[in-house]
C-alpha cells in the first residue's frame, strides 16, 4: 500500500506543478493508495484554500471534491481506519525525536505515523522536513 501525503493527494485531482510527476510515479509502481479521515479533512480544506488564494474557481473545486468523494466510495482510494491512539503516541515520540532538529510540523508528523501504523509500502511527499523524518522512521520515501 502507498501513502500520498495529502500536498501530493491534492496534486493527483487537481492539477499543480507536480501532477504529472506524480502521476508518472504512480504508474511506474502501482499500488493500493491509503486514504484516512485525515487525508479527507485536508483535502477538503486544501481546496477551499485555493478558493481563498484565488489558485481555483468554486466549479473546479466542487469538482475535483466530487470525483475525490466518488473515488473513495468506489474504492479507488482504500479506506483505512488506523488506531488514533497509537498514531497520536508515535507522533509525540517523533516529535521528541525531530521537530527540534528537522523542524517538523504536527501535520508533517500526523502523516508519518499514519503511515507507520499502516505499514505502508511507500510514502509519497514533496515535503522535504517531512521525507527527512519518514526516511529517520524507517519509510521508503518517494519524494515529488
Amino acid at each position: 500500500m502507498r501513502y500520498l501525503d495529502t500536498s501530493s493527494l491534492v496534486a493527483l485531482y487537481f492539477p499543480e506543478q507536480k501532477t504529472a510527476p506524480l502521476i508518472a510515479h504512480l504508474r511506474r509502481r502501482p499500488l493500493p493508495l491509503a486514504f484516512t479521515s485525515l487525508h479527507e479533512v485536508e483535502f477538503a480544506n486544501g481546496l477551499n484554500l485555493k478558493l481563498f488564494r484565488k489558485e481555483a474557481a468554486a466549479a473546479a473545486v466542487a469538482a475535483t471534491l466530487a470525483a475525490f468523494r466518488a473515488d473513495g466510495e468506489a474504492g479507488v482510494l482504500h479506506r483505512v481506519q488506523p488506531a488514533w491512539p497509537t498514531i497520536f503516541a508515535a507522533t509525540l515520540r517523533m516529535s521528541a525525536a525531530h521537530s527540534s532538529t528537522i523542524g517538523t510540523r504536527t501535520l508533517d508528523l500526523l502523516h508519518v505515523a499514519t503511515a507507520l501504523t499502516l505499514q505502508v509500502t511507500e510514502f509519497v511527499t514533496g515535503d522535504d522536513r517531512q521525507a527527512e523524518a519518514a526516511i529517520k522512521e524507517g519509510l521508503e520515501v518517494a519524494r515529488i
